[in-house]
């Protein structure tokens, strides 16, 4: 009779034991991948990712919305979005929308013929606001001409965001 009742009650902690490991395992929250995030921010902001940075336990996404660039945090666990920016704006999505005389023929000339930075250039611009040696450095061709992403070795790594028409510094990045 002892044995039956010492029997039932390592049963019934077994079974405590499984249902409280996979009660568990099913309220933990999984992190969010990268193709997870570009989705959401596609549906939410009907824009196309550009660049995804990861960070500690959130993301960094940039992102063209008719011309214009814009930043925010996504946390990797609940997909929350937070500190939206505006990089870049884009002034000639409201020259064509005030001028329906201005076609996207005449914007993609405009475009065309302004200058476009050389990567030793964008490196020179970063490296003035943040001295270091260069890890990479990555072009990101955009409506506007295009990002160079500039990765300087520091403590810390930093990564400098360079317009690449017009040199100026968009977003300077310290990563943690």
């Amino acid at each position: 009779m002892k044995a039956k009742w010492i029997l039932l009650c390592i049963a019934v902690l077994l079974i405590g034991f499984f249902i409280t490991l996979t009660v568990k395992q099913l309220s933990t929250p999984h992190e969010l991948n990268t193709n997870e995030l570009e989705m959401k921010i596609k549906d939410i902001y009907n824009a196309e990712v550009q660049t995804l940075i990861k960070q500690k336990n959130y993301y960094v996404a940039s992102f063209d919305k008719d011309g214009s660039i814009f930043e925010v945090n996504v946390n990797a666990v609940t997909g929350q979005f937070s500190d939206l920016k505006l990089i870049y704006k884009n002034e000639s999505k409201q020259d064509e929308q005030t001028n329906p005389d201005t076609s996207n023929e005449n914007q993609a000339a405009e475009n065309a013929t302004k200058p476009l930075l050389s990567k030793e250039q964008a490196v020179d611009i970063a490296l003035k606001e943040v001295p270091g040696e260069v890890d990479s450095v990555e072009f990101v061709k955009t409506a506007q001409g295009g990002i160079y992403f500039v990765e300087i070795e520091q403590e810390d790594d930093v990564t400098v965001q360079v317009h690449a028409i017009t040199g100026e510094i968009i977003v300077i990045k310290y990563d943690d």
